[in-house]
């Protein structure tokens, strides 16, 4: 099989070492290289217009991303079409591509789940959820979590979910004899102490279900890390419930007390909680943000945001996940996710008009592109050797998951 390559946009730093090194890899000068940098720059895609081998079209990509640049790999039979205006950019190339310079520990991710599939997995569980009177939801979850766990892949394999839907409904149980505890204590406040003792004892139930979600929030990342397997390692999430619920206390007064300044801090501490408290069998994560260096960026946020009616929040988004990922690390390796604001900005405005159109339909479509978005733009380079990495499970039940389900708060740590 024979892929073509696609370089849609480029948003790395250095324009004059991703224009020398898109020359080395192509095997054409540093002008014309430089000349489709500057197209890429405005938003006009270029396609070289041979074929790659499949064993040498995966390092290439995973090459030029880390560059900065928005790859685009496809299968092919027969001749290319070059893109409009390619002819201009580039007149001709030499026959064949040189061998690239790519280093071998250089790992992508890739998501293989499509829209159809997952509505058909979809409809089936509301169908049945309906026919049980809500019970199937639980079965429901967990084969949608095993279909999108089972089309992501890392470096050839599979991920795999191992969560059950009777874990998940016994934490719901769980769950629900609490929520029913907090209910009798206040219709038992309004009945027997008076009208003002018992709106006092709702507002402290309420005031103490927000205080717990953090250590909710560390039980539920558990119970999702410990379900979560890659060649059959366990990942594991080792942060406790306490160190959360003061971290979140201390991050969310001091953001308060300074109008919001200290927001940029308290996200990298807190990142660097989920993050180091994260382990791939016994290979832990690390990160390495701090406040300081994403401090300016919010500022400008700050101003910019209102000015664009909210638009550049989409290029602070893209800036941050960036930065998240960049920071992090396992076993010697860094993640890359060279994203750009008009790449998130079309993902989430996309997804939004499939949303509105197809009446909520279309939802299981915008899952799988934001799979595809994550995965085909991540990838992890360094030194890190994954056939060293051995279990070491930490289980976990589901109740933290489930009563976030029950307030209605999802789990997206990072």
């Amino acid at each position: 099989m024979s892929y073509q390559i696609t370089l849609n946009t480029w948003s790395g730093a250095d324009k004059t070492e991703a224009a020398g090194k898109l020359a080395k890899v192509f095997r054409f000068g540093n002008e014309k290289a430089m000349t489709i940098v500057d197209h890429l720059c405005q938003g006009l895609p270029w396609r070289f217009d041979r074929h790659f081998p499949d064993h040498q079209a995966d390092l290439v990509s995973t090459y030029l991303r880390g560059l900065g640049f928005a790859v685009d790999i496809q299968p092919v039979e027969g001749e290319i079409e070059p893109l409009p205006g390619a002819t201009e950019i580039v007149e001709a190339l030499q026959e064949e591509p040189a061998s690239v310079p790519i280093p071998t520990d250089s790992y992508r991710f890739k998501f293989q789940g499509d829209g159809r599939s997952l509505f058909n997995i979809s409809f089936v569980n509301l169908i049945k959820t309906i026919f049980t009177l809500g019970i199937y939801q639980f079965w429901a979850k967990t084969n949608v979590r095993q279909y999108i766990w089972s089309q992501s892949f890392f470096a050839g394999d599979r991920f795999s979910y191992h969560g059950t839907a009777k874990e998940l409904l016994r934490g719901a149980i769980r769950v629900a004899g609490i929520l029913i505890l907090f209910g009798v204590i206040n219709a038992y406040a309004f009945f027997n102490m008076g009208f003002q003792e018992g709106e006092l004892i709702s507002n402290l139930i309420s005031v103490f279900i927000v205080a717990m979600i953090p250590a909710l929030l560390a039980r539920a990342w558990r119970y999702r890390l410990s379900r979560t397997a890659w060649r059959n390692i366990r990942f594991s999430f080792r942060g406790k419930g306490m160190d959360a619920f003061v971290l979140y206390f201390i991050g969310v007064v001091l953001t308060v007390l300074t109008l919001g300044l200290y927001w940029p801090f308290f996200k990298m501490k807190s990142e660097k909680f989920w993050r180091e408290n994260s382990w791939f069998g016994d290979a832990q994560f690390n990160f390495s943000g701090v406040g300081k260096d994403f401090f300016v960026k919010f500022i400008i946020a700050v101003i910019l945001t209102p000015l664009t009616l909210g638009f550049y929040l989409f290029w602070f988004a893209a800036d941050l996940k960036k930065y998240l990922w960049s920071h992090t690390h396992v076993g010697g390796a860094t993640f890359h996710f060279p994203i750009t604001g008009k790449d998130y900005m079309r993902l989430k405005v996309t997804n939004f008009f499939i949303i509105l159109f197809t009446l909520g339909l279309g939802f299981p479509w915008v899952v799988v592109r934001n799979q595809k978005f994550v995965t085909d733009n991540m990838t992890l380079a360094g030194n890190i050797e994954l056939n060293r990495i051995v279990q070491q499970m930490k289980d976990s039940g589901a109740f933290g998951e489930e009563s976030l389900d029950a307030i209605d708060i999802p789990i997206e740590i990072g």
